[in-house]
């Protein structure tokens, strides 16, 4: 089962930084998501006349899924766990949703505040437990907040 890495990032120039890093694992950009709220989408990934940013993230986050009964938007693969969470009937949030993602109860809450807050989650789904581990490396670099898999049970506070 592939692991959900997530970093947290505050800008768009961030979150381009932290995908590059993604991408010279041996990922994708088409593997890379971003979750926001719709606000920091406009803030963020639009020029000012008011159309989508043509940087590398500006058609990715142009053709977003906005999910506005909880309030964000979601480009990539992520956007597939949120439909189906939603679709499941999980209504308490980014929270539960990343949860059912793997992602630990207190840094799915923090996550879920940051991004409220107008952050910005960068993630990507782990090929392999190797992976995992470089990924937090790539994200930590970048000064973002980082997950470790449940599973990995150990405490991992990486504050920016």
């Amino acid at each position: 089962m592939e692991k959900l890495v997530i970093g947290l990032v505050q800008t768009h120039d961030e979150a381009e930084a932290a995908a590059e890093r993604i991408i010279d694992c041996g990922y994708t950009r088409q593997e890379v998501s971003l979750l926001m709220t719709d606000a920091t989408r406009h803030r963020c990934f639009r020029s000012p006349d008011g159309a989508p940013s043509s940087q590398t993230f500006g058609a990715a986050v142009a053709m977003s899924v906005v999910v506005p009964d909880l309030g964000f938007v979601v480009a990539g693969p992520l956007a597939a766990v949120v439909a189906s969470a939603v679709g499941a009937g999980i209504t308490g949030g980014l929270r539960e949703i990343l949860m059912t993602a793997g992602v630990p109860r207190h840094w799915a809450e923090r996550y879920e505040a940051g991004v409220r807050q107008g952050g910005i989650l960068v993630s990507v789904f782990a090929r392999s437990e190797r992976d995992v581990g470089l990924l937090h490396l790539v994200l930590d670099d970048n000064g973002l907040y980082a997950i470790r898999h449940a599973a990995e049970r150990e405490a991992y506070d990486i504050f920016c």
